[in-house]
């Protein structure tokens, strides 16, 4: 009928009556496994801490989150996988993993790499992103989890996540598009490698209906059509060469410029 609205419940949640979910069962039971509270440093300071300015901009944007579930209601990975710890979860795990205060984030980043159900279980659909009500980008927060966990602490996880990662890079380096057939092995360590052994016998199902249905040809999968042009390749050394990692937090705008203005009207106003 024209002009009618239907009003659906929270995905990825158990209704207990029309409209309503139960919100405990999944959304913050997610929640409380990533120990959502700060973990002090020791020695605690007597009185407060003192925190740089850019540290506390960097978790801005994660603490915006009102928890409303809205992330977690749109997500697809968690209609596939019902067990994955979720976009508002990792969010909230984000925001203790970058605060300097907390004492336990390689612990907790290697919590969230080896859980089969992590941060790796994120396929990147950009649903979250567009759900939020708040700007917190969720599946930004969970990149970020990862190049932190993987660059900095270099946390090979038994989901195979980091190496996955890292052979996503070398293949697109090498090729500028990316060549599949390299992509699971060089993830294993190599077409040669004992962990890349298993991973090969178990595909070979699907190699098999591939080149049956002329979805693939041996002449693809063995050899390399292409190689990343050399402006591709200069973009990579670029980026490698720099001393730090550059993070752009979008939630934050303006600059000091605009503290230094407010600063100085404050100071007049009290004058």
């Amino acid at each position: 009928m024209d002009g009618v609205i239907v009003v659906e419940p929270m995905g990825n949640m158990p209704v207990i009556k029309d409209l309503i979910v139960d919100m405990d069962a999944v959304h913050w039971q997610k929640i409380r496994s990533v120990t959502p509270w700060l973990i002090n440093r020791e020695p605690v300071p007597e009185r407060e801490y003192l925190v740089a300015r850019e540290a506390m901009v960097d978790v801005t944007q994660s603490m915006a989150c009102i928890q409303c579930g809205a992330c977690v209601s749109d997500c697809l990975a968690m209609e596939v996988d019902p067990e994955f710890v979720g976009p508002a979860a990792l969010a909230k795990a984000y925001r203790f993993v970058g605060d300097p205060r907390d004492d336990e984030p390689f612990e907790r980043l290697r919590h969230l790499a080896e859980n089969p159900d992590g941060m790796y279980s994120c396929t990147h659909c950009f649903k979250c992103v567009d759900a939020c009500p708040k700007g917190v980008n969720p599946m930004g927060q969970i990149m970020r989890l990862r190049r932190i966990a993987g660059d900095d602490y270099k946390i090979e996880d038994r989901n195979n996540g980091y190496r996955h990662e890292q052979a996503f890079v070398k293949n697109i380096r090498a090729n500028g598009l990316l060549h599949e057939a390299d992509l699971l092995p060089d993830s294993y360590g190599g077409k040669f490698h004992p962990r890349a052994i298993p991973e090969l016998l178990a595909s070979l199902p699907v190699v098999i209906r591939g080149l049956l249905r002329r979805k693939i040809t041996p002449a693809k999968a063995l050899l390399h059509p292409h190689k990343a042009p050399k402006p591709l390749q200069a973009i990579f050394d670029q980026i490698e060469s720099e001393p730090k990692r550059y993070e752009l937090n979008l939630y934050v705008s303006g600059d000091d410029k605009d503290n230094e203005t407010a600063g100085a009207v404050t100071e007049g106003a009290k004058r």
